[in-house]
């Protein structure tokens, strides 16, 4: 009643223009013109900045991957919005809201100090040798070779001796180049979703990295520790030099084959291969992989680790436990001839070796692999890939005996990590044991699929392979065979390739399945594709043989079978697992912001708190300046005893409260009294709106079904923006601010906000309708699906449209008036008979009754009449 009675003291009294100079009635226009364009800039930027806030709830809520360029471009987009807002509503009234920018630029340094937080460069020494480290040291020699210096100081193991160039040297490498400050622009500034653009990109900054030079400094402290590794290993000693990039080999990231290794390096390279290691920071495949996995870049040093040349006969990978089912506890162990690059890139199907833990390790199985290729060490300096012979194919590339202890080592690997491993080994020609490598397992495990092949009722196209991750996928085939086909990946497609490349990862994001005709479950991009939960089947003989380019196909990596078409029995039963996760850097600072931005605190404009200095996010600014707007436009013709400039309530047989203001030559003739008829409107815009409004009685709400009925009462008992008594007098009443071609309508039905301005006049190219819809009392599931639903039906009729969670975004433009004037009037149809949709939303049938209806009712009732002026 408080409230009412406010509102009441506003309208209720008729007044009277006083005797007025005509200078006077002159300057009150010019003033009040004045402030409608305040309060037309402010509502702009609300709109703007209720759009942005949308998305970034979209991103906290939604599965699709984003990097720091998007949350660094939408604060400052929302930022720069209402602070647009605040300096409108102090020119809207001078000196009256003063408080509300102290309050907003105290927001904005927050949000501002944590998009500049940093976490590398907090060490001081540029060299570490492996003998002084342990885990302990990842933040500054990185997780891979942490890792090693745990296993080589605290367990024993053989590991090679070896020294990390930290991050704190990565980060004094590129300070003295001035690149940190320019990557990041150079980044911030690239749409790097562009796949072309993203090659562009890293090709420039990879040439950055290798034209700089080093300190002096840090060059004579990298040829210092290599001098102390020849003291020991001999003179000429060769080395590897291996990424070991903070974030790398973690728990939550791998970054398998992502980065560059330098193997058999002489000394006069060191410094070369040093860049190209750091370098490879910017590959394309690295870059995407850290943005889909939402890392800052910045956060992300690369460390680079040196250590002798293993000079291997065998190598491999070896896992402690199965990644991709649960039941399966036997260590897994991949191996070839040479190094293990052959492995790692998915080049070779190598022996398989399946140790059983109980009651004692046992050799559970032995597959022979082809392994018809090797990487061997070059007496001068790198690697060459070789031809295997037939003989040695033929042959295990290791003993059952070094099966055996390669299992035990990575059981005490396990034991005392306390989780499963995923290792590197090395053999070397006088038969010791390397370890060159541990990170966590990377798993997507399954504990049980009852579905059996012979339960499917589509015959497969064809069976077999390895399951490297598990899952169902549903796409059109999309062959890679060069480079050039990762840049017109299309999303949703199913990759396949002839062999398991670490650089197909980069497509990993947008694909939804991966088959591959060489390769492992222990290669590089099988990992990848675990962490990105894509399906994967490697190793299917004569893959690209069996598979037409576009064909769709569902693949079911756990059943190693490919079906023809979509397979509705596999596809319905497994939901989509990709999740952006909410422990990675990107999302926190997104959730670290968010805080300053989202949520909503200034609810009751009658509240004593209502006010600056209660305002605790960019939303509460916006919310208060949005009401305090209002009631400073409405207040006008009061405040100046000038009736032809006060708010008149349209009388109508629409049971509902309108409000008009005239802006100019809204209304036909001077309207005296405190009402205004249908018939003293001009305003062609607001007509058309209003037949809309009128030219289908609304039915009443929907029938609830039980679903529908209980997301309303818990969201009328849980959310405090359905409380009754929080509404603004304002907020629950409709009104248009119109001239002759303009109309501003702001409107509230029930839980549902809807905004409307157009300008429609005689020249098309100035033509405009801009739509914005939000709200109801069901839950968020339901309330998306509804603006969904308003959307799709829009888009029917020629809007742009877009949606954000629950808010809907639609325009139009540039089209002449009688078609600008048809729009408006399905808007207008829409704005009533939207009323309460939200609540039957989850019922697909119901969806489609009244989707058949409204597009019946505009066809047939709405557009048959249409205006015409």
């Amino acid at each position: 009643m408080a409230g009412f009675d406010f509102f009441k003291k506003i309208f209720s009294k008729e007044k009277k223009d006083q005797k007025l100079s005509p200078e006077r009635t002159r300057q009150l226009r010019l003033k009040f013109k004045a402030r409608y364009y305040s309060f037309k800039q402010l509502l702009g930027a609300n709109n703007k900045a209720l759009e942005i806030m949308s998305e970034l709830e979209e991103a906290l809520h939604g599965c699709r991957p984003f990097g720091m360029t998007f949350v660094r471009s939408r604060c400052t987009l929302v930022c720069t919005n209402v602070y647009t807002m605040v300096q409108n509503l102090c020119q809207l009234a001078p000196g009256k809201y003063d408080d509300l920018k102290v309050v907003f630029h105290e927001l904005n340094t927050r949000i501002d100090n944590i998009l500049r937080e940093r976490k590398i460069g907090k060490g001081k020494k540029p060299i570490l040798f492996l003998d002084e480290i342990d885990k302990s040291f990842a933040h500054e020699a990185g997780s891979k070779m942490a890792n090693l210096g745990e296993l080589k100081n605290k367990l024993s193991f053989n590991v090679p001796d070896g020294f990390v160039i930290t991050a704190s040297a990565y980060v004094r490498f590129l300070e003295k180049n001035n690149l940190l400050d320019e990557i990041a622009r150079m980044l911030q500034a690239t749409p790097i979703e562009r796949t072309e653009k993203l090659f562009e990109l890293c090709s420039q900054i990879q040439n950055m990295i290798l034209k700089a030079s080093l300190p002096q400094d840090l060059e004579a402290a990298i040829f210092d520790a290599y001098a102390r590794l020849e003291e020991k290993w001999g003179s000429g000693l060769k080395v590897s030099m291996r990424s070991s990039a903070l974030g790398e080999d973690s728990a939550e990231t791998s970054f398998a084959g992502q980065y560059r290794s330098e193997l058999n390096i002489s000394k006069q390279s060191l410094i070369q291969a040093y860049k190209d290691v750091v370098a490879s920071k910017y590959t394309p495949q690295a870059v995407l992989y850290r943005f889909s996995l939402g890392l800052k870049d910045e956060d992300v040093a690369m460390c680079v680790g040196c250590m002798p040349m293993v000079n291997a006969r065998s190598s491999g990978v070896m896992y402690s436990m199965n990644p991709t089912n649960f039941e399966d506890k036997r260590i897994h162990i991949s191996s070839t001839w040479g190094v293990a690059k052959a492995i790692v890139d998915g080049l070779v199907e190598p022996d398989m070796f399946f140790i059983a833990r109980d009651p004692e390790l046992r050799i559970d199985k032995a597959e022979l692999g082809a392994k018809k290729l090797i990487y061997r060490l070059v007496p001068d300096e790198g690697v060459m890939r070789e031809q295997v012979s037939e003989s040695m194919q033929k042959k295990f590339s290791i003993s059952k005996k070094e099966a055996l202890a390669l299992a035990r080592l990575a059981l005490a690997c396990e034991e005392h990590y306390g989780f499963p491993q995923d290792m590197e080994w090395s053999i070397s020609e006088d038969g010791q044991v390397y370890i060159l490598q541990t990170r966590p397992l990377i798993q997507n495990l399954i504990e049980n699929i009852d579905t059996k092949l012979e339960d499917i009722p589509a015959k497969p196209l064809f069976t077999g392979g390895q399951t490297a991750a598990s899952g169902v996928g549903l796409g059109e085939v999309y062959k890679v065979e060069k480079d050039v086909d990762l840049v017109l990946f299309p999303e949703g497609s199913i990759l396949v390739a002839r062999n398991s490349s670490p650089r197909l990862a980069m497509v990993l994001p947008k694909s939804s399945g991966v088959i591959t005709e060489y390769g492992s479950v222990t290669g590089h991009l099988a990992n990848v594709a675990r962490e990105f939960n894509v399906p994967a089947l490697v190793g299917v003989k004569g893959l690209m043989d069996k598979l037409k380019q576009g064909e769709k196909i569902t693949l079911d990596a756990d059943l190693r079978a490919v079906f023809p078409g979509k397979v509705d029995m596999l596809t319905c039963k497994r939901e989509d697992a990709k999740k952006f996760n909410q422990n990675y850097p990107v999302y926190r600072t997104l959730k670290k912001v968010c805080q300053y931005i989202v949520p909503l605190n200034l609810l009751e404009p009658e509240d004593i708190e209502f006010k600056p200095s209660y305002c605790r996010t960019l939303h509460d600014i916006t919310r208060f300046a949005h009401e305090k707007a209002v009631i400073e436009m409405f207040n006008f013709g009061r405040e100046h005893d000038f009736a032809s400039l006060a708010p008149k309530q349209l009388k109508s047989i629409v049971p509902m409260q309108w409000w008009v203001i005239d802006l100019d030559d809204g209304f036909k003739e001077g309207v005296q009294g405190k009402y205004v008829h249908l018939k003293d409107i001009r305003s062609v815009p607001m007509l058309a709106l209003w037949r809309g409004i009128v030219a289908v009685p609304w039915e009443g709400p929907p029938q609830l079904d039980k679903h529908g009925f209980m997301s309303v009462l818990m969201q009328a008992t849980t959310n405090p923006n359905l409380v009754p008594s929080l509404r603004s007098d304002f907020a629950m009443r409709n009104y248009f601010m119109i001239s002759r071609d303009f109309c501003h309508l702001q409107s509230r039905f029930g839980f549902h906000f809807s905004s409307i301005e157009a300008l429609v006049g005689e020249r098309r190219q100035e033509n405009y309708i801009r739509f914005q819809f939000k709200g109801g009392a069901a839950d968020l599931r339901r309330r998306k699906t509804r603006a969904e639903f308003v959307g799709q039906i829009l888009e029917e009729y020629g809007f742009e449209a877009k949606v954000r969670e629950d808010a809907l975004f639609a325009r139009i433009d540039r089209f002449e008036r009688k078609f600008m004037v048809s729009r408006l009037k399905i808007l207008g149809y829409l704005l009533i008979h939207t009323r309460q949709l939200d609540m039957i939303m989850g019922n697909r049938n119901s969806r489609e009754y009244y989707w058949r209806k409204m597009i019946r009712d505009i066809d047939e009732r709405i557009l048959t009449n249409s205006l015409t002026h």
